[in-house]
C-alpha cells in the first residue's frame, strides 16, 4: 500500500464542519474535536512522557499481533513509546472524545505501555475503564504508568483479545478502542464478538486502519457494511458507530 498516495486520497476527500449535514457529525467537529485540554492533564501528560521516551529498560515481548515483529523481541521502553499511536494528536482525540461524551464504560483492547489509557482515565474520571495487554511484560509497565499517574478507575487486564472477548458477555460499553494486531481479517473477527459488547449508541475507535492493505481492506468492508450507519475517516484513526435510527453515511473528516 502506497500511504502517500492514500493521503493524499484523503486529503482531497475530507471536509471541515461546513461539508457535513449530519448533526451528529456537524457537532463532533464543531464542538467535540475543539474540546479544551485541562492544563493539569497537560502538564502530568508531558511528565508521563518525558518517563517514557527516556526509559532505557528493555523488556521481552510476546507478541500476538502483525506487524510489530520486525522490532525483534527484546525491546526497550522508550522504543515501543516511540512507535506509540496516542502520544500525538490521535492520543489527544481519544481525549477529546472522552471529554466531550462522557462514556461510562470503557474498553480498550490494546494497552501497550498505558498511554491510550491514560488519556481516557483524566478526560473523564468517574467512567469505569478496562484495558487489555497480551504480554505479560508490556501489562506491568502499564499497570506501573497507570498507577503512578494515579489512574485509578483503569482496570488492566493481562489476556489475548479473544480470550476476553470468549469469556465476558454481560457487560456493554459506550466506547470501544481497538488498537492491537493490526491485521485485518483480525479486526473483523474482533467487530463480530464485539457485537456482544456494544449497544445502539456505541463509539468504537479503530487505530490504524491504513496500516496495511489487509486494513484498509477491512476498513472498506465495514465502511460499507450494514452494521454501522456512521463511520469517519480520520486517516490514521477510524470512527464508527451501529446508530440504527439514521440513514447510512460515511464521512472523511479533515482532523
Amino acid at each position: 500500500m502506497n500511504i502517500l498516495s492514500e493521503y493524499i486520497s484523503y486529503f482531497f476527500k475530507a471536509k471541515g464542519r461546513h461539508g457535513t449535514h449530519s448533526p451528529f457529525v456537524y457537532q463532533f467537529v464543531s464542538e467535540c474535536l475543539k474540546t479544551n485540554m485541562d492544563n493539569n492533564f497537560v502538564l502530568e501528560r508531558k511528565k508521563l512522557f518525558n518517563s517514557l521516551k527516556n526509559d532505557k529498560k528493555t523488556i521481552e515481548i510476546t507478541d500476538f499481533g502483525a506487524g510489530s515483529k520486525r522490532l525483534g523481541n527484546i525491546r526497550s521502553v522508550k522504543s515501543i513509546f516511540k512507535t506509540n499511536t496516542s502520544k500525538g494528536k490521535y492520543g489527544v482525540l481519544l481525549y477529546k472524545i472522552t471529554k466531550f461524551y462522557k462514556p461510562k464504560n470503557i474498553l480498550e483492547l490494546g494497552t501497550s505501555l498505558g498511554v491510550g489509557s491514560f488519556h481516557f482515565s483524566k478526560a473523564n474520571s468517574d467512567c469505569q475503564i478496562i484495558t487489555l495487554e497480551g504480554c505479560p511484560e508490556i501489562h506491568k509497565v502499564a499497570v506501573e504508568n497507570l498507577h503512578k499517574s494515579d489512574c485509578l478507575n483503569v482496570k488492566c487486564i493481562n489476556s489475548t483479545f479473544i480470550n476476553f472477548l470468549k469469556e465476558n458477555t454481560e457487560k456493554k460499553f459506550d466506547l470501544i478502542f481497538v488498537d492491537g494486531h493490526h491485521d485485518g481479517e483480525a479486526l473483523i473477527n474482533y467487530l463480530e464478538h464485539l457485537k456482544h459488547y456494544s449497544h445502539n449508541d456505541t463509539i468504537f475507535i479503530l487505530d490504524d486502519i491504513r496500516w496495511s492493505d489487509s486494513m484498509l481492506s477491512a476498513w472498506n468492508k465495514i465502511i460499507q457494511s450494514s452494521e454501522y450507519n456512521l463511520t469517519i475517516d480520520l486517516f490514521r484513526m477510524g470512527i464508527i458507530i451501529p446508530r440504527k435510527q439514521q440513514e447510512k453515511e460515511h464521512f472523511v473528516i479533515r482532523k
